[in-house]
């Protein structure tokens, strides 16, 4: 199936799960107005010289409510919750406070460059240059203003950064002693890996008849020249395309070899940038696709295509499906008879991605598999042929080739999983004993 790429999580540093706390500034999307300093403005806390203000703690505590669902009823998880905010503020200007310290700078170049980075992922969360331009004409604003009311927190954010990563993260190191035992004294709680199934198919798509799949053709070809004569990729693919992706303005983000159907990479990989295809047909339907850049492959990267696209998709009939069914009725019915799976997997399957190998698609975890397919595959024996299961593109027709059980992780196994693990627990620890340490060097008043 095309991957669709979702949207990208914005750079605001936040504590995330060990993380260490970089900052406590989020960049809300176009949000706040007016100076930061006014005649009436209350104050929430000082830290040496530096005042934090109750409207931005007000500010930060709506965004934060909202997207935790605080119940406005609940006065103690209020007041946790605001008590939060200002703690992460001071925490983001004692850090701050020890960067001037240390004499830790960010060049204007570097502000700019990280400003570039968070204009262009709010680009693509609003959908393109379309969305971004009524977002900001809604908000009577210019991308210049919007440059300039990020710059001091993409500041803040980067001088965070800096300092922790100076004074905590090259100082925290992980030995693999310590990676084993956290592994031995972990055993129980690390859990199991899955059973593992591996498994070849046959796929029987649901074919649209001629007739539709002409009018379908047809449309894509309407809307294409649609875009021709001017209409914006991004607006029409918000009003036309039947994939998700159409809220983003048909933005898949970028992919590689692999990735997406291999009808559908073919023409995408063979476009310069600001190409448009003509509609390529897929098993779902006719697609219009735009490339907007083609990194080519290097001793590091692989090659890698950021593209767009409408679809138009085909949706079966109930007579599709039956014909589909009947399919692939007959085509168990030759294997259980004793005719070879990959063999027939190379000659009938629809999966342009597997028939070439005979249908195998290698070891899948059991604990992935959806409930109805699980409970189809899980009871098959070794080298066993499945009864056609009904999926969203299709039926298939699976064939056990192997079953690994479910057993304990092998150390090496995880290894580097664990690394992580272990790392983020020692950067916390670590962040929180040095930050300790450097908050007993500054003046904290909290007036809120």
């Amino acid at each position: 199936m095309i991957r669709v790429a979702g949207p990208r999580r914005g750079a605001s540093l936040v504590r995330a799960g060990a993380a260490i706390v970089l900052a406590a500034a989020s960049l809300a999307l176009l949000a706040g107005s007016g100076e930061r300093v006014g005649a009436a403005e209350r104050i929430a806390a000082i830290v040496n010289k530096n005042v934090i203000l109750a409207s931005e703690v007000d500010e930060r505590f709506q965004q934060a409510a909202a997207r935790f669902s605080v119940d406005p009823r609940d006065s103690a998880s209020i007041a946790k919750l605001r008590r939060n905010i200002i703690d992460q503020l001071v925490e983001n200007q004692v850090v701050l406070a020890e960067a001037v310290r240390l004499g830790i700078t960010v060049s204007p170049q570097d502000v700019q460059a990280a400003v570039d980075r968070e204009i262009s992922g709010l680009r693509e969360r609003l959908g393109g240059d379309a969305g971004f331009s009524r977002a900001l004409e809604q908000e009577r604003m210019t991308e210049a203003g919007l440059r300039k009311r990020y710059e001091p927190d993409v500041r803040e954010q980067l001088l965070v950064s800096r300092v922790v990563s100076r004074e905590v993260q090259s100082k925290t190191t992980v030995t693999d002693a310590e990676i084993r035992a956290y592994f031995e004294s972990n055993r129980d709680s690390i859990g199991k890996r899955p059973e593992e199934l591996k498994l070849a198919h046959i796929l029987i798509a649901f074919e649209a008849d001629s007739a539709q799949a002409k009018r379908t053709h047809t449309r894509a070809d309407s809307i294409r020249a649609l875009i021709v004569k001017g209409r914006p990729f991004e607006e029409a693919a918000r009003q036309f395309s039947d994939d998700p992706s159409g809220q983003r303005g048909g933005d898949l983000g970028l992919f590689g070899p692999g990735d997406m159907v291999p009808e559908f990479e073919a023409v995408a990989f063979s476009l310069k940038p600001n190409e448009m295809s003509q509609p390529v047909r897929t098993r779902y339907g006719y697609h219009i696709i735009k490339v907007e850049s083609h990194q080519a492959k290097s001793d590091s990267t692989k090659e890698l295509v950021r593209a767009r696209h409408v679809m138009i998709g085909i949706r079966p009939t109930p007579p599709d499906e039956e014909r589909a069914r009947k399919r692939a009725l007959v085509y168990r019915d030759s294997l259980m008879r004793g005719a070879d799976f990959a063999a027939m997997a190379k000659r009938h399957s629809m999966d342009t991605a597997t028939k070439d190998s005979g249908g195998v698609l290698g070891d899948i975890s059991v604990a992935s598999l959806p409930d109805n397919l699980r409970e189809v595959l899980t009871g098959l024996s070794l080298n066993e042929i499945s009864v056609p299961v009904k999926r969203d593109a299709g039926y298939h027709i699976f064939k056990l080739l192997g079953r690994v059980a479910e057993e304990d992780f092998k150390f090496d196994d995880i290894k580097e999983d664990l690394r992580q693990l272990v790392l983020n627990k020692k950067l916390e620890e670590s962040y929180r004993r040095w930050y300790e340490r450097v908050k007993k060097t500054v003046t904290i008043e909290i007036k809120d």
